[in-house]
């Protein structure tokens, strides 16, 4: 034999042991026996915990729809006695008390106040003068100040306050 002829025949020989597939490993939970038991108690042990879960919240829920129904009950019955009747009406006191009025932007306006100073209207809110144009916190501008009422604009809205 020539010396090319055992160079093919080491280089054929090289080729063939490499594209051979070594056999595979088995995997780990294949390898153990209780692996699929061990699979099987996981599961059953995540559905336990779901269904928990499950529980808790249909709780919660059903104990925030109890304090929505008392809530209810008890704004239907505000202001009446036990027969369903409207109660006495409290006698108006002599002082007017300014209620804060909560608007959508999060700001309270309490109007307290209203004079005409040579011919300018002012109207004192949350302690503060303010004349018709005077911007206020929240982007609230004073549009009119009338006989005992201020229209404010909010963020293209128009609200009233009244002494």
């Amino acid at each position: 034999m020539s010396l090319i002829q055992q160079a093919l025949e080491k280089t054929n020989r090289a080729h063939e042991t490499r594209t051979t597939t070594p056999v595979a490993a088995p995997k780990i939970w294949e390898q153990d026996p209780m692996g699929g038991s061990l699979e099987q108690e996981l599961v059953q042990v995540q559905k336990a915990y779901a269904r928990r879960r499950n529980l808790y919240w249909k709780v919660t829920l059903g104990v925030l729809g109890a304090f929505f129904v008392a809530g209810l009950f008890y704004a239907g019955f505000h202001g009446k006695n036990l027969q369903g009747k409207p109660m006495a009406e409290k006698k108006a006191s002599a002082v007017p008390i300014p209620v804060p009025v909560r608007i959508y932007s999060g700001n309270i306006y309490r109007l307290t106040g209203i004079t005409d100073l040579s011919g300018n209207p002012i109207a004192v809110i949350n302690n503060r003068l303010v004349g018709v144009g005077d911007v206020l916190g929240g982007g609230t501008v004073v549009k009119a100040i009338g006989n005992g009422s201020v229209l404010l604009e909010v963020r293209g809205k128009e609200i009233k306050l009244v002494l």
